[in-house]
């Protein structure tokens, strides 16, 4: 059986103290910490492509979001699960629409865009 953790009772408040003062010694983040976020205007211009994958016994959703005019420049999203392949597929379709601003589907990515060299 292993022993009872224990920390010297001087070791112990030293520590609280610290604790305490570490709300007076942070200090607040700068706007340009918070730039990542703000650089979504190009998702506006993105073809959404879904995928579905089996995962851990359920089917799982997500989306990709790529830029039609700059390929290489993409982000994916896991958005959901669901354990009947049909139900994913439909919930994929009509996530896919209500995420791409063109829901026709017309914005495309060409696989020759990425200009892949398969040497």
């Amino acid at each position: 059986m292993r022993p009872a953790f224990f920390i010297q009772p001087d070791l112990y408040a030293k520590m609280l103290d610290e604790l305490s003062n570490l709300f007076f010694t942070e200090k607040l983040g700068l706007d340009a910490d918070m730039n990542f976020y703000r650089d979504d205007l190009w998702l506006s211009d993105t073809a959404v492509i879904e995928s579905i994958q089996l995962r851990k016994g359920s089917w799982e959703i997500s989306l990709l979001f790529a830029h039609h005019k700059i390929p290489m420049k993409f982000l994916t999203r896991r958005i959901s699960s669901h354990s009947c392949p049909n139900k994913a597929k439909m919930m994929a379709f009509y996530m896919r629409r209500l995420a791409a601003k063109d829901q026709r589907g017309t914005l495309t990515v060409d696989i020759n865009d990425l200009k892949l060299s398969l040497n």
